[in-house]
């Protein structure tokens, strides 16, 4: 845990604020499939007709996984799992986004993970929201993005969640707790397409990227 947190005050200290008129876009799949931050979803969806390939390269374990936005509040998915102590599987996976009237920054999302129950069956509901911005970083952090909820299976029936600290446009500092673990690192966004993230995850190091495309 203190590499994690190591790492992410480093990456605060280190990462130049760079003017940008624009955020982009930053959703990613997660390990297991699902639009999140690195093994925990998160309330957010691909929108529709958007399409995304993202892989995964860690230690002991390695996954390829394809999401669609099949609605603007609805996606679906599945994941290669390439496991190193146990047989490899393929798991699908669903999304429904709520978005409550009168709370435009408060989004809900409920999903299931792995619905055949390959591995073992994942149920969630996730609420992502916009933060006030500490004063002690508002310098070097434009907006603070916070997720909490609840998951069965993989997350053990524990709560899970996580924060994203944007630190311009392309950079995203990123903190979850996945019922057992804190895991952490940065997400770098190239452009509105392409996805590129390293950090720690069950204290292993850790590799990933996406690319999304519309049909």
């Amino acid at each position: 845990m203190k590499k994690v947190f190591a790492i992410a005050i480093c990456a605060v200290c280190a990462l130049p604020v760079l003017a940008q008129s624009t955020i982009l876009p930053s959703r990613s799949s997660t390990i297991f499939g699902p639009t999140g931050l690195f093994s925990v979803p998160t309330a957010d969806v691909l929108t529709a007709r958007k399409f995304q390939i993202g892989t995964h390269f860690g230690r002991d374990l390695s996954t390829v996984a394809v999401n669609a936005g099949i609605a603007n509040f609805v996606e679906i998915g599945v994941a290669y799992l390439d496991r190193d102590d146990a047989d490899n599987r393929s798991i699908a996976s669903g999304k429904v986004q709520f978005i409550p009237t009168g709370f435009e920054n408060l989004k809900i999302g409920v999903g299931v993970i792995d619905i055949a129950k390959s591995v073992e069956r994942t149920g969630y509901i996730m609420v992502t929201t916009r933060a006030k911005v500490p004063v002690e970083v508002e310098d070097t952090v434009s907006q603070l993005i916070l997720h909490a909820g609840y998951g069965t299976g993989l997350f053990r029936e524990k709560i899970i969640g996580g924060a994203e600290g944007v630190i311009n446009g392309k950079w995203r500092v990123i903190l979850e707790y996945d019922g057992d673990n804190v895991n952490g690192g940065l997400r770098y966004s190239h452009d509105e397409y392409l996805r590129l993230q390293a950090g720690i995850l069950r204290n292993q190091l850790f590799f990933s990227a996406g690319y999304t495309m519309e049909f």
